[in-house]
């Protein structure tokens, strides 16, 4: 398993988890760090000193690496295994890395719609497996709490965000030609005029009403400005969700970076600054109710809500199809829509007013993502992208 760099350690952790998943299933797992390398020489250096280390059945990482090629040739080829990359980030802020993937490669990502794209983009033949793997829980799971009483007297934060912020700001097509910026401001206002709706299908619809051919391998990089879309997006619903939830005057725990200018708005809020992820998971355990915003991927998965549920606290999420497939609403998972905040505020204040109900949530939650949502589900979904047989390692 390849390991790189990583805000908040995010996709560090998860390669740990994931090396320890495929540990109990009794694989042998060489993880190989190169993020202290300062030059791509240097980095690819690591990459390639691990083929040493003797013949791979199976190569790992998530965002990065699968563009890497010596001579010519993949890591999955000089490795002689097949390569899953896990993308963790939306599929159209990596252009440079996959047009500089060899044909052949084998891709997750965490929002099925996703797969859509790149087969638009790329044609039927260029990724030997594309698939979805959804996000896992990290951390380790928190002793069940047997009644609400106990639930609420293990855990004093009320409330907790944990992620950054952003404000809108001006449209990064502001000071493009006017057919330009009339082109981004309607895909724009289609993509939030709806619950979700994918950065490129609105991005598409604009394109197609002025006439432009979206099937046309000419118009593919013009199609990949959809990732500005898909940001604005993502950074508008946040910060309209989290002026919603400072006007609620609930007791509020925050971590993250760029809040210091918005702190002003929560009356009762406790700013515990930048932590990591590990940290985060940590807070977690001592939470009744953790929110989470899904924005940019309401087809797919955050980690955020399925950490919370392991770690003994109730998830108040955005709405995604996922989550509506894997939980039941209400009971394992409290979720809101963006269309009608109001309501989502309304429903936030009961829950954290009553903790029976954040109890019952997070016992039936925890439940849940034990029996499907650890990294010891997602070995699978890893194996099944390589090619390989999801009993493999128990034959092993």
């Amino acid at each position: 398993m390849f390991k790189g760099k990583s805000q908040y350690g995010g996709t560090r952790l998860f390669i740990d988890h994931a090396a320890a998943a495929f540990q109990r299933r009794g694989a042998k797992v060489d993880v190989i760090d190169f993020a202290d390398a300062v030059t791509m020489d240097e980095a690819l250096g690591i990459l390639l000193a691990g083929v040493a280390q003797g013949a791979a059945d199976l190569l790992f990482s998530i965002n990065v690496a699968g563009e890497i090629n010596h001579e010519g040739r993949s890591l999955a080829q000089i490795y002689g295994a097949p390569h899953v990359v896990w993308h963790v980030d939306h599929v159209l802020s990596q252009q440079a890395r996959l047009d500089a993937m060899l044909p052949g490669g084998r891709l997750l990502m965490v929002d099925p719609t996703q797969i859509e794209v790149l087969q638009s983009l790329y044609g039927p033949d260029r990724f030997a497996s594309l698939g979805f793997m959804p996000h896992a829980a990290i951390g380790e799971p928190a002793p069940e709490d047997p009644d609400p009483e106990t639930f609420a007297d293990r855990r004093p934060i009320e409330l907790l965000w944990c992620g950054s912020i952003q404000r809108p700001g001006e449209r990064s097509w502001a000071a493009a030609p006017a057919p330009t910026r009339a082109l981004f401001d309607d895909a724009l206002d289609l993509a939030l005029s709806v619950e979700w709706m994918p950065s490129h299908v609105a991005f598409d619809t604009a394109l197609a009403a002025r006439g432009i051919d979206i099937n046309d391998p000419e118009n593919r990089d013009a199609r990949y400005s959809a990732v500005y879309i898909d940001l604005y997006v993502r950074i508008t619903r946040r910060f309209e969700f989290i002026k919603a939830v400072a006007k609620t005057g609930l007791p509020i725990h925050i971590c993250g970076v760029g809040w210091e200018r918005d702190l002003y708005r929560f009356k009762r809020g406790t700013y515990h600054g930048a932590v990591d992820m590990s940290q985060a998971a940590a807070m977690m355990r001592q939470a009744r109710v953790v929110l989470n915003t899904n924005a940019n991927f309401g087809g797919g998965s955050h980690e955020r809500p399925f950490s919370a549920l392991l770690a003994g606290a109730a998830s108040f999420s955005d709405h995604s199809r996922y989550y509506g497939e894997v939980f039941e609403e209400g009971r394992d998972i409290a979720l809101y829509r963006w269309r009608d905040l109001h309501a989502a505020m309304e429903q936030l204040h009961n829950l954290v007013a009553r903790p029976e109900t954040a109890w019952e949530i997070a016992r039936n939650g925890r439940a849940k993502v034990l029996a499907g949502h650890t990294w010891d589900s997602r070995v699978d979904n890893i194996l099944a992208a390589a090619g390989l047989e999801t009993d493999v390692l128990k034959a092993a």
